[in-house]
């Protein structure tokens, strides 16, 4: 919810089990007062005038209800979507490498010479990126 801050006052300094904090007392232009807890001795999060999204909670405190507020800050960062010209090529250079690992693994198991590892990675790539599968023609000795 938005809310403008009407007032930010300091109230003391807090240990607790995850470390000190500064505890402030915010209180808001429609008379909503919280307490707020940053690392900061100095916080800069509310600031007195200004419209802010806020997260308000209740907590029971010795059966007082005590009002924290929080800020919530909006992500302006905005999905990252590369052109698909770019992706393309980065995809088709991922494929290639691949399948020059593979027929390079190939030759190695089977015998051949640098010849037969770029014959082979061709047809690996041409049958990722085009479905196109290795006909009869093709001399290789690939097991299918």
């Amino acid at each position: 919810m938005k809310k403008v801050v009407k007032s930010v006052n300091f109230d003391r300094p807090i240990e607790s089990q995850w470390g000190s904090f500064f505890k402030y007392i915010i209180e808001f232009e429609d008379g909503l007062k919280a307490e707020y807890l940053s690392k900061s001795e100095n916080q800069n999060k509310f600031e007195v005038g200004k419209d802010i999204e806020v997260e308000i909670t209740q907590r029971e405190y010795s059966g007082q209800t005590i009002n924290k507020v929080k800020p919530v800050f909006q992500s302006n960062r905005t999905n990252y979507t590369p052109s698909t010209k770019s992706n393309d090529n980065r995809e088709k250079f991922i494929i290639k490498q691949s399948s020059l690992k593979c027929a390079t693994d190939y030759v190695i198991a089977n015998g051949g010479d640098s010849a037969k590892v770029i014959e082979l990675a061709e047809m690996f790539t041409q049958w990722v990126l085009n479905d196109v599968k290795p006909t009869n023609d093709i001399k290789n000795d690939l097991p299918f």
